[in-house]
Protein backbone atom coordinates (compact mmCIF):
# COMPACT_ATOMS: atom_id res chain seq x y z
CA UNK A 1 0.00 0.00 0.00
CA UNK A 2 2.49 2.29 0.93
CA UNK A 3 4.50 1.88 -2.11
CA UNK A 4 1.31 2.34 -3.85
CA UNK A 5 0.98 5.56 -2.68
CA UNK A 6 4.22 6.52 -3.00
CA UNK A 7 4.09 5.68 -7.09
CA UNK A 8 0.61 7.59 -6.86
CA UNK A 9 2.55 11.10 -5.79
CA UNK A 10 5.03 10.28 -8.23
CA UNK A 11 2.54 10.10 -10.97
CA UNK A 12 0.53 13.16 -10.28
CA UNK A 13 3.64 15.42 -9.73
CA UNK A 14 4.56 14.69 -13.12
CA UNK A 15 1.07 15.19 -14.63
CA UNK A 16 0.83 18.29 -12.94
CA UNK A 17 4.38 19.05 -14.56
CA UNK A 18 4.12 18.16 -17.74
CA UNK A 19 0.32 20.06 -17.83
CA UNK A 20 2.60 22.87 -16.76
CA UNK A 21 4.95 21.91 -19.56
CA UNK A 22 2.66 21.92 -22.32
CA UNK A 23 0.66 25.13 -21.49
CA UNK A 24 2.91 27.33 -20.39
CA UNK A 25 5.98 26.17 -23.35
CA UNK A 26 3.98 24.62 -26.27
CA UNK A 27 1.02 26.27 -26.55
CA UNK A 28 2.36 29.87 -24.89
CA UNK A 29 -0.15 30.50 -22.29
CA UNK A 30 1.65 31.15 -19.54
CA UNK A 31 3.02 34.09 -20.58
CA UNK A 32 1.93 37.77 -19.69
CA UNK A 33 0.02 39.75 -22.01
CA UNK A 34 1.85 41.71 -25.30
CA UNK A 35 2.36 45.28 -23.42
CA UNK A 36 -0.29 47.67 -25.47
CA UNK A 37 0.91 50.79 -27.32
CA UNK A 38 -0.93 53.47 -25.59
CA UNK A 39 -1.34 56.58 -27.41
CA UNK A 40 -1.45 60.17 -25.35
CA UNK A 41 -4.50 61.54 -25.41
CA UNK A 42 -4.91 64.99 -27.24
CA UNK A 43 -3.96 67.89 -24.81
CA UNK A 44 -7.30 69.28 -22.94
CA UNK A 45 -8.39 72.56 -24.09
CA UNK A 46 -12.16 74.29 -24.77
CA UNK A 47 -12.29 72.98 -28.22
CA UNK A 48 -11.85 69.50 -27.48
CA UNK A 49 -15.37 67.83 -27.37
CA UNK A 50 -17.23 65.51 -24.70
CA UNK A 51 -20.28 64.38 -24.10
CA UNK A 52 -21.01 67.05 -22.16
CA UNK A 53 -20.68 69.32 -25.10
CA UNK A 54 -23.19 67.37 -27.18
CA UNK A 55 -25.45 65.70 -24.53
CA UNK A 56 -27.42 62.61 -25.83
CA UNK A 57 -26.76 63.66 -29.82
CA UNK A 58 -23.61 63.42 -30.69
CA UNK A 59 -23.19 64.93 -34.24
CA UNK A 60 -20.08 64.33 -35.83
CA UNK A 61 -20.62 67.30 -38.42
CA UNK A 62 -20.24 70.03 -35.31
CA UNK A 63 -16.11 69.31 -35.33
CA UNK A 64 -15.74 67.74 -38.87
CA UNK A 65 -13.44 65.01 -37.63
CA UNK A 66 -14.08 62.33 -40.64
CA UNK A 67 -13.44 63.12 -43.53
CA UNK A 68 -14.23 60.84 -46.60
CA UNK A 69 -13.43 60.61 -50.36
CA UNK A 70 -14.25 60.95 -53.66
CA UNK A 71 -15.69 57.90 -55.46
CA UNK A 72 -14.40 55.55 -52.09
CA UNK A 73 -15.62 54.15 -48.70
CA UNK A 74 -13.26 55.05 -46.54
CA UNK A 75 -13.98 57.14 -43.61
CA UNK A 76 -10.63 58.84 -41.82
CA UNK A 77 -10.14 60.26 -38.72
CA UNK A 78 -8.20 63.46 -37.58
CA UNK A 79 -5.11 62.62 -35.95
CA UNK A 80 -6.17 65.53 -33.73
CA UNK A 81 -9.25 64.21 -32.89
CA UNK A 82 -10.61 63.40 -29.18
CA UNK A 83 -10.92 59.88 -28.68
CA UNK A 84 -14.17 59.06 -31.00
CA UNK A 85 -14.17 54.95 -29.73
CA UNK A 86 -13.75 55.85 -26.09
CA UNK A 87 -16.65 58.46 -26.17
CA UNK A 88 -18.96 56.15 -27.94
CA UNK A 89 -18.24 53.08 -25.98
CA UNK A 90 -18.20 54.39 -22.62
CA UNK A 91 -21.40 56.31 -23.37
CA UNK A 92 -23.22 53.00 -24.31
CA UNK A 93 -22.11 51.18 -21.35
CA UNK A 94 -23.42 53.65 -19.45
CA UNK A 95 -26.47 54.29 -21.47
CA UNK A 96 -27.99 50.70 -22.03
CA UNK A 97 -30.96 51.77 -23.42
CA UNK A 98 -29.53 53.89 -26.55
CA UNK A 99 -28.00 52.78 -29.97
CA UNK A 100 -25.78 54.76 -32.04
CA UNK A 101 -26.87 55.54 -35.30
CA UNK A 102 -24.08 56.29 -38.30
CA UNK A 103 -25.25 58.08 -41.60
CA UNK A 104 -22.67 57.93 -44.76
CA UNK A 105 -23.24 60.72 -46.47
CA UNK A 106 -23.12 61.18 -50.33
CA UNK A 107 -23.36 63.55 -52.95
CA UNK A 108 -25.42 63.90 -56.40
CA UNK A 109 -22.56 62.48 -58.48
CA UNK A 110 -21.94 59.43 -56.11
CA UNK A 111 -24.72 56.37 -55.43
CA UNK A 112 -26.18 55.90 -52.78
CA UNK A 113 -24.73 52.42 -51.73
CA UNK A 114 -21.17 54.52 -51.04
CA UNK A 115 -22.93 56.32 -48.46
CA UNK A 116 -23.82 53.13 -46.56
CA UNK A 117 -20.42 51.21 -47.81
CA UNK A 118 -18.85 54.25 -45.79
CA UNK A 119 -20.87 54.13 -42.55
CA UNK A 120 -20.22 50.26 -42.60
CA UNK A 121 -16.73 51.06 -43.05
CA UNK A 122 -16.90 53.15 -39.57
CA UNK A 123 -19.12 50.62 -37.71
CA UNK A 124 -16.18 47.42 -38.51
CA UNK A 125 -13.74 50.12 -36.87
CA UNK A 126 -15.92 50.79 -33.63
CA UNK A 127 -16.40 47.06 -33.61
CA UNK A 128 -12.89 46.65 -33.50
CA UNK A 129 -12.47 48.50 -30.58
CA UNK A 130 -15.29 46.45 -28.83
CA UNK A 131 -18.39 47.88 -29.03
CA UNK A 132 -20.97 45.76 -29.94
CA UNK A 133 -22.01 45.54 -33.74
CA UNK A 134 -25.90 45.44 -32.92
CA UNK A 135 -26.07 48.36 -30.75
CA UNK A 136 -25.06 49.88 -33.81
CA UNK A 137 -27.42 50.80 -37.28
CA UNK A 138 -25.74 52.05 -40.62
CA UNK A 139 -28.07 54.35 -43.39
CA UNK A 140 -26.84 56.58 -45.85
CA UNK A 141 -28.19 59.96 -46.75
CA UNK A 142 -27.69 62.19 -49.77
CA UNK A 143 -26.20 65.90 -48.91
CA UNK A 144 -25.03 69.16 -51.32
CA UNK A 145 -21.40 68.93 -50.92
CA UNK A 146 -18.43 69.31 -53.08
CA UNK A 147 -15.04 67.64 -52.45
CA UNK A 148 -12.35 70.01 -52.48
CA UNK A 149 -9.31 69.46 -55.40
CA UNK A 150 -7.62 66.27 -52.99
CA UNK A 151 -10.70 64.65 -53.40
CA UNK A 152 -11.61 64.95 -49.64
CA UNK A 153 -14.46 66.61 -47.91
CA UNK A 154 -14.57 67.23 -44.14
CA UNK A 155 -17.85 65.88 -42.34
CA UNK A 156 -19.10 63.54 -44.47
CA UNK A 157 -19.99 61.08 -41.46
CA UNK A 158 -22.91 62.02 -39.01
CA UNK A 159 -24.12 60.43 -35.79
CA UNK A 160 -26.36 60.55 -33.13
CA UNK A 161 -27.79 58.28 -30.33
CA UNK A 162 -31.10 57.29 -29.85
CA UNK A 163 -33.39 55.08 -28.11
CA UNK A 164 -33.65 51.45 -28.43
CA UNK A 165 -36.82 50.31 -29.80
CA UNK A 166 -39.14 46.79 -28.39
CA UNK A 167 -37.84 45.21 -32.00
CA UNK A 168 -34.79 46.37 -31.73
CA UNK A 169 -34.02 45.33 -28.32
CA UNK A 170 -35.24 41.88 -29.32
CA UNK A 171 -32.15 41.54 -31.78
CA UNK A 172 -29.97 42.99 -28.99
CA UNK A 173 -30.89 40.59 -26.49
CA UNK A 174 -30.60 37.32 -28.91
CA UNK A 175 -27.11 38.33 -29.43
CA UNK A 176 -26.56 38.38 -25.65
CA UNK A 177 -27.82 35.39 -25.28
CA UNK A 178 -25.61 33.46 -27.74
CA UNK A 179 -22.61 34.99 -27.52
CA UNK A 180 -18.77 33.98 -28.62
CA UNK A 181 -15.88 36.08 -27.79
CA UNK A 182 -12.27 35.42 -28.45
CA UNK A 183 -9.09 36.87 -26.07
CA UNK A 184 -6.29 35.66 -24.52
CA UNK A 185 -8.36 33.93 -22.28
CA UNK A 186 -6.26 31.53 -20.54
CA UNK A 187 -3.06 33.71 -20.01
CA UNK A 188 -2.08 33.84 -15.99
CA UNK A 189 -1.95 37.84 -15.80
CA UNK A 190 -5.73 37.75 -17.50
CA UNK A 191 -7.27 40.86 -18.71
CA UNK A 192 -10.42 41.62 -20.23
CA UNK A 193 -10.76 43.22 -23.66
CA UNK A 194 -12.96 45.89 -24.01
CA UNK A 195 -15.47 43.24 -25.83
CA UNK A 196 -15.97 41.54 -23.35
CA UNK A 197 -15.93 44.73 -20.68
CA UNK A 198 -19.30 45.75 -23.13
CA UNK A 199 -20.44 42.49 -22.81
CA UNK A 200 -20.35 42.47 -18.84
CA UNK A 201 -21.93 45.64 -19.07
CA UNK A 202 -24.87 44.39 -20.90
CA UNK A 203 -25.07 40.85 -19.89
CA UNK A 204 -25.46 42.60 -15.66
CA UNK A 205 -28.24 44.62 -17.71
CA UNK A 206 -30.12 41.64 -19.36
CA UNK A 207 -29.67 39.83 -16.13
CA UNK A 208 -31.54 42.26 -13.70
CA UNK A 209 -34.28 43.05 -16.67
CA UNK A 210 -34.90 38.74 -16.81
CA UNK A 211 -33.59 37.69 -12.84
CA UNK A 212 -34.68 33.52 -13.94
CA UNK A 213 -31.97 33.30 -16.11
CA UNK A 214 -28.64 31.69 -15.94
CA UNK A 215 -25.63 31.78 -17.60
CA UNK A 216 -23.30 28.80 -19.14
CA UNK A 217 -19.60 29.99 -20.24
CA UNK A 218 -17.93 27.02 -22.39
CA UNK A 219 -14.39 27.23 -23.22
CA UNK A 220 -13.44 25.49 -26.69
CA UNK A 221 -10.03 25.12 -28.08
CA UNK A 222 -8.05 23.86 -30.90
CA UNK A 223 -6.77 20.26 -31.49
CA UNK A 224 -3.29 20.94 -31.19
CA UNK A 225 -1.61 19.21 -28.32
CA UNK A 226 -2.74 15.67 -25.87
CA UNK A 227 -6.99 16.36 -25.66
CA UNK A 228 -6.34 16.41 -21.54
CA UNK A 229 -4.92 19.06 -21.81
CA UNK A 230 -6.99 21.05 -24.13
CA UNK A 231 -10.04 20.54 -21.91
CA UNK A 232 -8.00 21.64 -18.83
CA UNK A 233 -7.51 24.62 -20.56
CA UNK A 234 -10.87 25.22 -22.17
CA UNK A 235 -11.84 25.23 -18.33
CA UNK A 236 -9.22 27.99 -17.08
CA UNK A 237 -10.44 29.72 -19.96
CA UNK A 238 -14.12 29.68 -19.60
CA UNK A 239 -13.25 30.47 -15.65
CA UNK A 240 -11.06 33.38 -16.44
CA UNK A 241 -14.31 35.20 -18.07
CA UNK A 242 -16.41 33.43 -15.34
CA UNK A 243 -14.45 35.16 -12.22
CA UNK A 244 -14.31 38.49 -14.18
CA UNK A 245 -18.05 38.61 -15.04
CA UNK A 246 -18.31 37.90 -11.14
CA UNK A 247 -15.91 40.94 -10.41
CA UNK A 248 -18.25 43.20 -12.30
CA UNK A 249 -21.22 42.34 -10.22
CA UNK A 250 -23.10 39.71 -11.42
CA UNK A 251 -24.20 36.81 -9.06
CA UNK A 252 -21.66 33.97 -9.15
CA UNK A 253 -24.75 31.26 -8.54
CA UNK A 254 -25.76 32.50 -12.08
CA UNK A 255 -22.84 31.15 -13.78
CA UNK A 256 -21.43 27.99 -14.69
CA UNK A 257 -18.37 27.01 -16.35
CA UNK A 258 -17.74 24.23 -18.56
CA UNK A 259 -14.72 22.32 -21.10
CA UNK A 260 -15.68 21.04 -24.71
CA UNK A 261 -11.85 21.01 -25.06
CA UNK A 262 -11.09 20.50 -28.68
CA UNK A 263 -14.37 18.68 -29.46
CA UNK A 264 -16.54 20.86 -30.68
CA UNK A 265 -14.65 22.59 -33.65
CA UNK A 266 -16.59 25.64 -36.03
CA UNK A 267 -13.94 25.52 -38.30
CA UNK A 268 -11.12 23.34 -39.86
CA UNK A 269 -8.23 22.84 -37.23
CA UNK A 270 -6.09 22.54 -40.21
CA UNK A 271 -4.93 26.03 -40.50
CA UNK A 272 -4.08 29.17 -38.74
CA UNK A 273 -7.28 30.84 -38.85
CA UNK A 274 -9.30 27.59 -38.55
CA UNK A 275 -7.40 26.89 -35.11
CA UNK A 276 -8.15 30.67 -34.12
CA UNK A 277 -11.67 30.45 -34.39
CA UNK A 278 -11.70 27.38 -32.24
CA UNK A 279 -10.33 28.64 -29.44
CA UNK A 280 -12.70 30.71 -28.27
CA UNK A 281 -15.57 30.87 -25.49
CA UNK A 282 -18.99 30.26 -26.09
CA UNK A 283 -21.71 32.12 -23.74
CA UNK A 284 -25.51 30.70 -23.87
CA UNK A 285 -28.40 32.45 -21.58
CA UNK A 286 -31.17 30.20 -20.97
Amino acid sequence: MKNFLIAFVFFLIWFIFGIWIYTCHIKNLCAANPVEKTVAPPAQTDTVPTHETYGSEFALEQFNDFSISSGADTVAIEETSVNIEELLFDFLNENQDKELVITGLYNDEEESTLGSARAEKLKERFTAYGINPDRMVTQSARKDFDFDKEGRYNGGIEMQYRDITEDRNALIEKGLSNKILYSNFASEKFKPDNTLRAYAEELKNYLDKYPEKKVVITGHTDNVGPVEANEWIGMQRAKNVMKYLVSTGIPEEKLKAFSKGPHEPIATNASLEGRRQNRRIEIKVN
